[in-house]
């Protein structure tokens, strides 16, 4: 130990050696940094143009919807209750395409769906066939709407059109307690979307959608 000592008191700069031989060594730091995903790009509130596409034809089906009630309670068939039941039906979805034009503005063409309009005006030939048809009707709509709906980048688009899903299928639960119907047809999970990936431009007969 003295020779030890020895040693070092005769190194040059022995103090500035013993005190590195005697101090803990201290580990080298890495400071990393974490960089932090993307905020996500919050979706737009009005409709985009591809938006506008689809909410027009969600406009023109509800107008076919509007004008096949108007046919049905003009057809002398229905029972008193049946047919006030369908009026109101009727207001609701000419509400629904008062709304929806309201929100496209100009971009709205106000015309209804000739094609679906006529796939199902032959259909409503007695009281019984009225209701079975209505019913298939409203479960369209809810297909079509909700295929929109997974389409729409627009949050006043999409908030407008999963409002009117719901009211669209509990009018085919309506349609289902009536005698001649059942609640499974209400539930038709097999009813077949119109909505196109691209509205085209369809066959079109003039209608209004003021109050």
């Amino acid at each position: 130990m003295k020779q030890f000592s020895a040693l070092v008191v005769g190194y040059p700069n022995y103090r500035g050696l013993t005190s590195r031989l005697l101090s803990p060594q201290k580990k080298e730091t890495r400071v990393t940094t974490k960089t932090s995903a993307a905020t996500p790009t919050a979706p737009p509130k009005m409709p985009t143009t591809a938006d506008k596409q689809l909410l027009d034809f969600a406009l023109s089906a509800e107008l076919s919807v509007h004008d096949l009630y108007l046919k049905a309670i003009d057809s002398g068939m229905l029972s008193a209750d049946e047919k006030l039941m369908m009026q109101m039906f009727s207001e609701h979805h000419k509400a629904y395409a008062q709304s929806l034009n309201g929100l496209l503005g100009k971009a709205a063409s106000n015309t209804r769906n000739e094609a679906l309009y006529s796939t199902y005006a032959g259909q409503l030939t007695s009281a019984q066939a009225i209701s079975r048809v209505l019913q298939s009707v409203e479960n369209t709509m809810v297909a079509t709407h909700t295929d929109i709906l997974s389409s729409l980048q627009g949050l006043d688009g999409a908030t407008l059109v999963a409002s009117i899903i719901t009211v669209e299928a509990r009018h085919a639960a309506v349609f289902g307690t009536l005698p001649n119907l059942n609640l499974s047809s209400a539930l038709n999970s097999a009813a077949s979307s119109l909505a196109p990936n691209a509205a085209p431009a369809a066959t079109t007969t003039e209608t209004t959608v003021a109050p």
